[in-house]
């Protein structure tokens, strides 16, 4: 009788242990993975902060962030060393480029680059902080009359979608 009730307890025992383990397994691995088109959107979001983000490490260059935005005149045409670097870091994505910016105590707002965004397109912005006398006269951005040292924040704002 005493074997019979050690057997009992083991059975009971290892169905315990198994269903602990098996809870374990199941409890841990479960993955939440996002769905198809939100994978390839984080791709292109990341894309999109990343090319901003070595496009602004190179502030001297024609082809840096600051460099297009002091290059710019009323017509808000970016050179085209930045938008050969802009092309090469994002190809084969679409794009598109705006800009904003505080100007008498309204936001301003350009169209750099006009191409229309499909409804998938995402977007990411960087912030470029420009000092007036650092600014042609012909500059959109340049305050007559403030310092030279007077900051101009803006805002270059990348939306990028699959072609």
């Amino acid at each position: 009788m005493v074997k019979a009730q050690m057997m009992t307890l083991e059975g009971i025992m290892g169905a315990l242990l198994l269903f602990l383990v098996t809870y374990t397994l199941f409890q841990s691995s479960l993955v939440i993975s996002p769905l198809w088109s939100e994978f390839s959107d984080a791709q292109l979001k990341q894309i999109a902060y990343d090319s901003l983000r070595v496009l602004d490490g190179n502030s001297s260059q024609n082809d840096s962030l600051e460099g297009m935005l002091l290059s710019l005149d009323s017509s808000f045409i970016p050179n085209q060393d930045f938008i050969n670097s802009l092309e090469k870091l994002i190809r084969p994505a679409n794009y598109r480029i705006e800009i904003y910016w505080v100007s008498d105590s309204e936001i301003e707002k350009a169209v750099l680059v006009d191409n229309k965004p499909t409804p998938e397109a995402v977007a990411a912005s960087r912030i470029v902080v420009l000092k007036n006398g650092d600014l042609n006269p012909s500059s959109p951005f340049y305050k007559s009359g403030a310092k030279s040292y007077t900051p101009i924040v803006v805002e270059v704002r990348l939306i990028v979608w699959r072609a």
